[in-house]
């Protein structure tokens, strides 16, 4: 279990690191030329999938206890 505690923290902590980034883009999204902002969503997109999926397995983790 401790693992996959691990695991979770790490995934968490990757994610974080992924939107700080996000946030930290010195182009303004309005100024953003049309490929990045479709980069940017696609970013955006797939965070939301593997936060959604983390929080699945978390509440599955959780369920599965004794």
């Amino acid at each position: 279990m401790a693992e996959t505690s691990i695991n979770i923290i790490d995934a968490l902590r990757g994610q974080e690191a992924q939107l700080r980034r996000l946030l930290a883009q010195k182009v303004l999204i309005s100024e953003a030329p049309r490929p990045q902002l479709s980069e940017i969503e696609a970013q955006v997109t797939e965070l939301k999938r593997l936060l959604n999926e983390l929080e699945k397995v978390i509440q599955d983790r959780l369920k599965a206890r004794p």
